[in-house]
Order: C-alpha cells, then sequence, then structure tokens
C-alpha cells in the first residue's frame, strides 16, 4: 500500500463528490419548484396548465441554491478549527495527558505509539463518555489538526491488542488523506440535509396550526397540507442523497483501512476481535449523539444501524476477510470489572536507542523507499521501542504546555560552551533562573541521544504546545527562532525541529493556512527541486564536491527519466535558508504523486553511499512534514540481498 497514491485517490474522491452534491441539489432544486408550483396553483395565483414557469422556476433556483450554499459554507467554517470541533460536536471530552486512569492511560499510550511509528505529531484524544458501544474515529482537516475519538465502550472493553488494532485502523485514515475528504463531506452534506431540516420544522408547525387554519375556512388547510407533504419529500430527497453519497465515498476507503491497519501491525486478530466484540455487544456499534447520524462515515463501525444505505461493509464481511476461517459467531460481550493485570503501559525500552545521536542505517534503494510509502510492522515495532526508551520524566514534561516548551528549547542548547551561555542569557530574559537551570540540565541529558528519540519528543510535546495561549506560543516561536539563529548556523536537527514544530503549531493558531494544490506535475517546479536536492547532497558530503555532485546526479536521473525534465543544479549560494523555505512552500502545494518524487529523488540522493545517516534521516523526514506529507522512520522492512 503506498500513502502517496492513495493520498491521490481521495484527492480525486473529491471530484466524485462534488458531482454526486450538484446531482443532489438538481433533486432538490426539482423538489422544490414542484412544492412551490403546487403550492401557488392551490392559492389561485396561477393561471393556465403550463407546469414550468420560467421566472418562477429562476427564483426557486437561486433561492435554493443560495440556502444550500450558505448552509455549507456555514458548517465548513464551524468545522475550520480541525478536528477538535467535530469531536466536541459529538459529546467528546478530551483525554488530559496527565490522567492516571487506567484505560484512559492505555489508550494514550497506544496512540503515542502510533503517532511516534507514523511520523506525525501525536493527536489529541477523545473519548466520549455517553457512549457505551464500541467506535471511534479520526477527524481533521491535516496531521496538524488531527484527533482520534474513540466511544466509552471502545477504550474499556477492548484489550490492548484489540485497540491497537482500532487505532491503526483510524491512523490509516489520518495517513491515506480521507480526513480532509471527510470534513468536506460533512460540510456538503449540512447544506443538502439543511432544506431536510427545514422542511421537518415547518412539518410540525403545519399541523401545529392546520386545525386553526382549516377552522379559518378556504383553501388554506389543503395549502398547509400539500406544503407539508412537499417539504417531506425535499427532505426525503435530500436525505436520500446524503445517504447516497457517505456509502459511495466511505465503504471502500473503510475496507482499505481495515487492510492497511493489518498490514501495519501484522496482526490480523486484533482488528478482528474488535469486531467481533461489536456483534457480541447489545449495543453493538451505535452511537446515541444526535449529531452522529451526520457524522456517521467517520466512525470504525456503523454509528446508525437503521441506515438504509450503510456507511460501512457488514461486519461479517469485514471480519471475514481479515479471518477467512472465522466460524460467524459473536461472544456475548458486557462491561467487566477493572482489571489492571492488563498490560496498559510502555514496551520494554530498548537499549538501541542509548547510542550516538548519528548513527547510520544501510538501506538498499528499494527498502529505503518502501520504508516510507508505507507504515510497516517494523516501524510500528520501533515506535513502541521509542516510547519505551524515554525516560518518564521526560514524558512528564511533555504532558504540559511549560513542560514541552522547557524540553524544546533543550534540544535546542549547544554543547560548545560559549554558544550556550549567549543561548541561556536569551531564556534567562524570558524565564526565571530556576528555569533556565531546568532547561540547562535537561541539555546535558538529550544531548547525545539518538535523533530518532529527539524527533519522538518533539511529536509527544506537539499536544501540549497546542494548548499555548496566543501570545504565549508568539513568545515560544521567537524564543526558538531566537535560539537557532544565536550561533549563526542552522544545523540539519535544528532544521528539522523548527519545520516540526512551526508547521503544526502555525497551523493550529492560526499562523498559516491550508495549501491548496497548484501543481500537478514537476514542470513548475524544477528550479525548488534542484534548490532541496542540491542542498541535500552538499550536506551530505559537506567536504567533497565531486561526492556532493554525484549525489545530486544520482537523485536527479530517475526524474528524469520518468519525467523527461531536467532538474539544474544549485551553487551553495541558491541555497541559502530562504531560498529553500521557497521551495519547501511551492511543494506543499503540490499533488501527492509529485512529493512522492521529491522524497524518492531526496532517498536516492542520500544512498549514493548505501546508508542513511541520522542526520539525512532527520533533513529528509523534515521536508517530507514541511510539504505535508510525514513519513515513518526509516527502517529494514525486508532483509538486505
Amino acid at each position: 500500500m503506498n500513502f502517496f497514491e492513495h493520498q491521490e485517490q481521495a484527492r480525486r474522491k473529491t471530484g466524485q463528490l462534488i458531482f454526486y452534491f450538484l446531482l443532489a441539489l438538481l433533486g432538490i432544486i426539482g423538489a422544490t419548484y414542484t412544492l412551490v408550483i403546487g403550492v401557488l396553483f392551490l392559492m389561485g395565483e396561477l393561471e393556465g396548465e403550463s407546469f414550468f414557469r420560467p421566472r418562477i422556476f429562476a427564483v426557486t433556483l437561486g433561492g435554493t441554491c443560495l440556502v444550500v450554499f450558505i448552509a455549507s459554507a456555514f458548517k465548513s467554517l464551524q468545522l475550520s478549527s480541525g478536528g477538535s470541533a467535530v469531536a466536541k460536536e459529538l459529546g467528546g471530552r478530551e483525554i488530559d495527558t496527565n490522567t492516571n486512569d487506567f484505560h484512559e492511560r492505555k489508550l494514550l499510550n497506544v496512540v503515542e505509539e502510533m503517532a511516534i511509528a507514523s511520523g506525525v505529531p501525536v493527536p489529541a484524544v477523545y473519548v466520549m463518555d455517553r457512549e457505551s458501544s464500541i467506535n471511534a474515529f479520526a477527524a481533521g482537516r491535516t496531521t496538524s489538526d488531527a484527533v482520534i475519538g474513540v466511544t466509552r465502550g471502545c477504550m474499556t472493553l477492548l484489550n490492548r491488542e484489540e485497540l491497537q488494532g482500532v487505532i491503526a485502523h483510524e491512523f490509516s485514515h489520518i495517513l491515506n488523506g480521507d480526513m480532509r475528504l471527510n470534513i468536506r463531506l460533512m460540510g456538503m452534506l449540512f447544506g443538502i440535509l439543511f432544506l431536510a431540516l427545514m422542511g421537518e420544522i415547518l412539518m410540525r408547525s403545519t399541523f401545529y396550526s392546520s386545525g386553526s387554519s382549516r377552522r379559518g375556512g378556504g383553501n388554506i388547510g389543503l395549502v398547509l397540507l400539500v406544503a407539508g407533504l412537499g417539504l417531506m419529500l425535499i427532505g426525503f430527497v435530500g436525505s436520500f442523497f446524503a445517504r447516497l453519497i457517505k456509502a459511495s465515498i466511505s465503504r471502500q476507503r473503510e475496507f482499505l483501512a481495515d487492510a492497511s491497519a493489518v498490514q501495519f501491525t501484522r496482526n490480523p486478530n486484533g482488528l478482528a476481535g474488535a469486531l467481533a466484540k461489536i456483534g457480541g455487544l447489545s449495543e453493538g456499534s451505535s452511537v446515541t449523539h444526535h449529531m452522529a447520524k451526520d457524522a456517521s462515515h467517520l466512525f470504525f463501525s456503523n454509528a446508525i444501524s437503521s441506515e438504509l444505505l450503510a456507511t460501512h461493509p457488514p461486519l461479517p464481511e469485514r471480519i471475514k476477510r481479515l479471518l477467512p476461517q472465522w466460524d460467524g459467531g459473536y461472544d456475548k460481550v458486557d462491561f467487566p470489572a477493572l482489571n489492571k493485570s492488563e498490560h496498559s503501559g510502555k514496551p520494554e525500552a530498548v537499549s538501541a536507542f542509548s547510542g550516538a545521536a548519528n548513527s547510520a542505517t544501510q538501506l538498499s534503494e528499494a527498502e529505503a523507499i518502501e520504508s516510507f510509502k508505507s507504515l510497516h510492522p517494523e516501524q510500528i515495532a520501533l515506535g513502541n521501542a521509542v516510547h519505551a526508551a524515554i525516560p518518564e520524566r521526560w514524558h512528564d514534561f511533555c504532558r504540559n504546555p511549560s513542560g514541552s516548551q522547557t524540553l524544546v528549547f533543550s534540544l535546542l542548547v549547544a554543547q560548545n560552551q560559549t554558544t550556550r551561555e549567549n543561548q541561556l542569557n536569551l531564556l534567562r530574559k524570558v524565564f526565571d533562573n530556576d528555569s533556565v537551570r531546568i532547561i540547562s540540565e535537561l541539555a546535558s541529558e538529550v544531548s547525545q541521544i539518538h535523533s530518532t528519540l529527539k524527533l519522538g519528543l518533539i511529536d509527544l510535546a506537539i499536544p501540549s504546545l497546542r494548548r499555548l495561549s496566543s501570545g504565549e506560543y508568539d513568545r515560544f516561536r521567537k524564543l526558538t527562532h531566537e535560539l537557532i539563529a544565536s550561533d549563526q548556523q542552522v544545523d540539519l536537527f535544528e532544521f528539522a525541529l523548527l519545520q516540526v514544530v512551526t508547521r503544526h503549531l502555525d497551523t493550529s493558531f492560526g499562523r498559516r493556512r491550508l495549501p491548496r494544490i497548484k501543481f500537478n506535475s514537476l514542470r513548475r517546479l524544477t528550479d525548488d527541486a534542484g534548490v532541496l536536492l542540491s542542498t541535500l547532497a552538499d550536506l551530505g558530503h559537506p567536504n567533497n564536491p565531486d561526492q556532493s555532485l554525484n549525489a545530486f546526479q544520482s537523485a536527479v536521473t530517475e526524474l528524469k527519466t520518468s519525467t523527461g525534465l531536467t532538474i539544474p543544479h544549485k551553487s551553495g549560494n541558491d541555497c541559502g535558508l530562504d531560498a529553500i523555505e521557497a521551495a519547501l512552500v511551492q511543494f506543499e502545494q503540490s499533488s501527492p504523486t509529485v512529493k512522492q518524487q521529491l522524497i524518492e529523488a531526496c532517498t536516492r540522493s542520500v544512498l549514493m553511499d548505501g546508508v542513511i545517516s541520522s542526520r539525512e534521516s532527520e533533513l529528509i523526514r523534515a521536508i517530507a512534514d514541511a510539504i505535508g506529507c510525514p513519513i515513518p522512520p526509516f527502517v529494514r522492512t525486508a532483509p538486505l540481498v
């Protein structure tokens, strides 16, 4: 499975969504026009037998479109803050990262491990306390504002293996680009369903007032009856098309997410076990919240059991695909007493992460490229290991905004004494001496840890940093830039940290808008590609111009073969930080296919010598994150031949 291909498919699904939306709109316009004509005839306002009246049709067309588009725009604006808006609409409560609740801690650990393995910031986690069924959802526009939501039943009834399967399913939606499509779907469908909602309200008022209207004589009672029935028809048309759209968009992507979850975890039993528990639970996967119907396509399983066109495939079909030997039976599931014997904490720590920060991984080109195109069990294991290797004290720093700032600043404090003192003086202008002392001590602790651990710490800190106030974030952002600039140079890790932190937090604090796709090919991006690939080659071979040029040629040869385009080599003077950031902005506005081409070229560049160093891995992951497609850590996915 290829993240980039599935992201491209999700993007193209938008065209299908718009087609269905326009079809639904035509149906609603037709029903509304029929209603208007019928009412006017009954009221004696029209003469003749002609059904089509151009002026009336024009007014109906304009009015209906205006109402639908305004309602859709309103809903889209309401959801513009990202996944948290959806989670709160569904009655979700954000789990405090400092929680001591057994089940909440288990859930957070699973989500954190999966995020580290995926190379994305840890999403906020919400629980729907009033829902005893087993269900879950992922929502958001990008990885920067993504959330994971689960029902209380999902959190408490599933064991760790089953919970990991469900969370892997939801991360598949995040990584495959489904979330943004789903948010658009919610906005569009609200516009369609808004007229149905108006119809329901007016129908109730019609029947409430029909008695007194009929006593008034004339055709008023008949007119109101026709109007009520017509509004019911409009509501039926809108609801039918809404269900059709959700079913057509959702069902196949749920099969894909199931298959991806099994690929990620290499454990079909976990996900199949969760689905089987849904079948054995009296509440199943149904969600009682009144907004569940509008968001039914977001959930892990059918949230509304009575839907005519289900958003999800039937449970038996999903389980059979995962476990062909399944006998079709469900065991009765009840809420158990709290069992703390089940593992809820971190896996055993792995000593591999205590080594030097600049180690290298030997990979073939095919292995490296395959490593970032999909999530593999090896990366899940790595995520678990990274999570386990982080001391609890550092986890504590990550769980609150103040501690997360301390952690980020400590990662930027240099070991050179002169630079270090200058940086600490910058911090003393803002923080008291005790705070600066803690930052300095922590900097000594984290200075020699593996870069994968450093990036994992940043991923864990992001959720807490999102809770800063706007003013606090501005101060944090300013200090981060000042610490990096204090030695008049930017190293690879500093660049990676800056890209990851500012991209995700700038989006959360409204400092940057979501990019629109402007480039569907490399043709207009050859100079920008030249800047990034030349920079990468130079950084990989800083003192050897010949090897640097060879690395660049290794990167662009395949691009020229596949696209016919020539990527120009850029000198050091043309590859300053401003040029790099400008190139990243351009590539952020490119299609998933173009992004894949760039990252594959970057990988070929660093693999000229057959190894990917930690520093090179940091830079490639920073580039990928900066252009909106975070990639998992590079790991061996198959034995070297």
